[in-house]
């Protein structure tokens, strides 16, 4: 993807830990909260590294297949 290589791990119940190439978090961010993605709070970058804030366990696990399949192309 434009992002690199992408990777989406669970932290806590409520947080979806986002790995991508450096310097990329900020666009992937963005394009995140572009989706408006049920379920989704809102999202932090770092330069490699977005946190995904999600409303509760089910929906992390959800999500995280969701974006797994997104943006495993």
């Amino acid at each position: 993807t434009a992002f690199g290589f992408v990777s989406f791990h669970p932290a806590g119940e409520n947080l979806i830990v986002a790995k991508c190439g450096s310097g990329l978090a900020s666009a992937l961010a963005v394009r995140l909260d572009a989706n408006v993605l049920d379920g989704i709070v809102g999202t932090i970058a770092g330069d490699d590294t977005v946190f995904i804030a999600v409303t509760d366990a089910k929906t992390q696990k959800v999500l995280i297949r969701r974006l797994r399949e997104d943006f495993s192309q």
